[in-house]
């Protein structure tokens, strides 16, 4: 992650931030900073850098943080799909609203809509599973250390068509 000082404000902010519940929206607001940029607007990959950000925020505002920490568990990022729909440009102030919209035995899915005075700028999916020394840890582990009793909702289209390319990619790759 190349967001370092970013990532240490958002500890230190985070304990003084209301406990949020795994599926509830999490909200960042940032401004765009020179090293975001590769000319005058944000570069893609550090829409891909800030969804990890996000995701993490996510961890933190669910109280996970010494949890993921005693257990030595770290989050592991499978697949990021962002489209693109107007650029952030350099100092521009904008939202990053995240939320968790599905997960299965093994994987979490988090929306990220970039957001620039009610506008949406960008929209990705992130797909995330914790991992541990002992390999993948199941949701349902990570939902009861949050603290919660929660069901998967119905899988969204979105998610079936994303899994559905995620296949085809599996398919033409060269082991």
């Amino acid at each position: 992650m190349r967001l370092r000082i970013r990532l240490i404000l958002l500890l230190i902010i985070s304990f003084f931030r209301k406990r949020l519940s795994l599926i509830d929206e999490n909200v960042l607001a940032l401004r765009v900073l020179p090293n975001d940029c590769d000319v005058i607007s944000v570069s893609s990959d550090r829409y891909v850098a800030l969804m990890g950000l996000a995701d993490f925020n996510i961890t933190l505002r669910a109280g996970l943080l010494s949890t993921m920490y005693r257990r030595k568990w770290v989050p592991m990022t499978s697949v990021a799909s962002i489209r693109f729909r107007h650029p952030l440009r350099m100092f521009q102030k904008y939202l990053l609203r995240s939320r968790t919209i599905f997960w299965d035995d093994k994987w979490i899915w988090i929306e990220h809509v970039f957001e620039r005075k009610g506008r949406t700028q960008a929209l990705g999916i992130t797909k995330v599973m914790w991992v541990g020394p002992d390999g993948v840890i199941p949701v349902s582990q990570t939902i009861e250390a949050a603290g919660e009793s929660l069901s998967p909702p119905p899988i969204p289209k979105i998610i079936s068509d994303l899994q559905s390319v995620e296949q085809q990619i599996k398919e033409r790759q060269r082991y």
